[in-house]
């Protein structure tokens, strides 16, 4: 129960009010904040837990940019537009009646994704691959056997690059199932479930339209203790280590020519076509150069070792970019 002011209190108060020494303001009681909270909508995925989905599929749009590019021979942008939390019912109300969803099976989560592709980006893709300019013209009309042989054979393959994408924080394996056109065919979670969907905005040529990725919850729950941004920073640490030894392994089992030079001489050519065995040519003295590959790298002198010709490096000739 709140306490009774006395009239003593009540009068100083009121005095305080009228001489302007107290606000009205200050005095008004403060309202507890209430947020609201959807139940139907439940947020499973922190801030932290969505910006890890996101970095990982801005790994998987640059793979995805530079395959479709040299698959379809001309201009492709691929950037992210939104990475959100939604049910399962909110992403199959929000995509049109006809339209082309890839359904993919995804291991070892026994789970399946799906990618929604606009009817125009689809299209484009198809008139490219078919010879055309990538302009599709409005159709209605459904796809074509060919048409899904082809469409297959782009995304089974960009799929593969997907699994590229998520090698940091999980091995996944991806394989591509089908076509459907009809979003309401599609069942991969109940209609209550949280899903995470990442829209990409596709640029094909001049067509324009987004391809969204839904990943049901149960794909992405046995991977979220690894989705923190600690977790993503240490991962990638440890790749590029990785990377870096892998280089360096690499780099020292490369063979290289090195020749080391005795000398140059000039004849003319009346005299190089005279010469007989026990002529002796004269040639430059002076430190012998040590080419590797076709670049002078040392100077040095010859000699013998264990019975063998050999150089001894007397000189390192370093050359612009060495420090780097």
């Amino acid at each position: 129960m709140a306490d009774v002011l006395s009239q003593q209190e009540i009068d100083a108060l009121l005095s305080a009010l009228s001489s302007g020494e107290l606000e009205a303001s200050e005095v008004q009681e403060k309202k507890e904040k209430v947020k609201v909270y959807d139940f139907r909508r439940a947020m499973r995925y922190s801030k932290d837990q969505l910006r890890s989905i996101a970095r990982i599929h801005e790994n998987f749009t640059r793979l995805l940019t530079t395959y479709l590019s040299a698959q379809l021979r001309t201009f492709v942008q691929i950037e992210i537009d939104l990475v959100d939390q939604v049910n399962y019912h909110e992403f199959i109300s929000s995509i049109p009646s006809k339209t082309i969803i890839n359904l993919f099976q995804v291991k070892p989560m026994d789970g399946k994704m799906v990618m929604e592709v606009n009817p125009q980006v689809a299209y484009a893709v198809i008139e490219r691959m078919l010879g055309g300019q990538g302009d599709p013209a409005a159709r209605t009309d459904s796809l074509t056997e060919i048409e899904i042989v082809l469409l297959q054979k782009i995304f089974a393959r960009a799929f593969t690059m997907y699994q590229d994408a998520w090698k940091n924080i999980e091995n996944i394996n991806v394989k591509w199932e089908g076509i459907e056109t009809n979003p309401q065919f599609i069942q991969i979670a109940s209609p209550n479930d949280t899903v995470i969907i990442i829209v990409l905005r596709t640029t094909i040529g001049e067509i324009t339209g987004p391809m969204t990725l839904c990943l049901p919850h149960l794909i992405v729950e046995p991977v979220l203790p690894k989705l923190t941004t600690h977790q993503w920073l240490s991962s990638m640490s440890k790749t590029n280590d990785k990377q870096q030894d892998l280089l360096k392994r690499n780099l020292d089992m490369v063979t290289v020519p090195v020749i080391a030079e005795l000398g140059k001489g000039t004849l003319p050519v009346s005299d190089l076509l005279n010469l007989q065995v026990g002529d002796v040519i004269g040639i430059e003295t002076g430190k012998l150069k040590i080419k590797v590959g076709d670049s002078t790298r040392f100077l040095g002198n010859p000699g013998l070792q264990k019975g063998r010709y050999a150089v001894q490096i007397d000189q390192v000739i370093h050359t612009e970019g060495d420090d780097l």
